[in-house]
């Protein structure tokens, strides 16, 4: 029984590990397509909005929780809840370990600015928002080396195609980055017209032609 539930625990602590993880990908694919100003094709629907890159993020979180819990009480590894959720005392594989609970504390930390930012204001939730990208890199690293299931071709898969679209974004939005902008074109000053105004007529009014009166003799 106890063999039966360490094995069920231990799959559910790494599906929920891999599926924070992929998540956790799409979320920072999304953000920084947003950065890009990528938008879907005119006649699909938007589907790349803030909206998805919050849902993604919130749900990446989820599995984020169940992954913690099913390892935390594993009854195969026997984490205590210091190794859990303080870094560099996890007896198992310490720093790689450590990297995850760092993650961790960075998102609560990018999580807690995001609902902060009406009163940090957008410049500092933009530069706070940078470090996601340390997130995903301390994620992948903590799910390759301490990981059980990542030598297998899946695995392997599933790392190399996150590691890879996120990647790429990243260059592209490096590029962008470092592009000069573009100089503002000034139109040239118009000349002021002339009004040509007849005599006697008011500026702004229409030329009413004088009335000539004539004398009875």
């Amino acid at each position: 029984m106890n063999n039966a539930w360490s094995n069920l625990d231990w799959a559910i602590a790494r599906s929920g590990g891999f599926t924070a993880f992929a998540l956790l990908a799409l979320a920072v694919t999304v953000g920084l397509a947003l950065s890009l100003k990528w938008q879907s094709p005119a006649r699909w629907p938007r589907l790349i909005n803030n909206e998805l890159h919050n849902f993604l993020t919130l749900l990446s979180t989820v599995f984020v929780g169940i992954h913690v819990l099913a390892v935390w009480i594993d009854p195969f590894t026997h984490f205590g809840w210091y190794e859990i959720f303080i870094p560099f005392l996890a007896s198992y594989r310490t720093f790689w370990t450590s990297l995850g609970i760092v993650a961790l504390y960075l998102g609560i930390a990018i999580g807690t600015s995001t609902l902060l930012r009406p009163r940090i204001g957008y410049r500092w939730w933009r530069r706070l928002h940078v470090f996601t990208l340390l997130i995903f890199a301390c994620t992948a690293i903590h799910g390759i080396m301490t990981g059980s299931d990542s030598t297998t071709w899946w695995g392997i898969a599933l790392y190399v195609s996150c590691i890879l679209l996120v990647g790429v974004c990243v260059i592209v939005r490096l590029n962008k980055w470092m592009q000069p902008a573009p100089e503002k074109r000034v139109p040239p000053a118009r000349k002021p017209e002339t009004q040509r105004f007849q005599p006697g007529s008011v500026p702004g009014q229409p030329y009413r032609q004088p009335q000539t009166t004539y004398k009875k003799n």
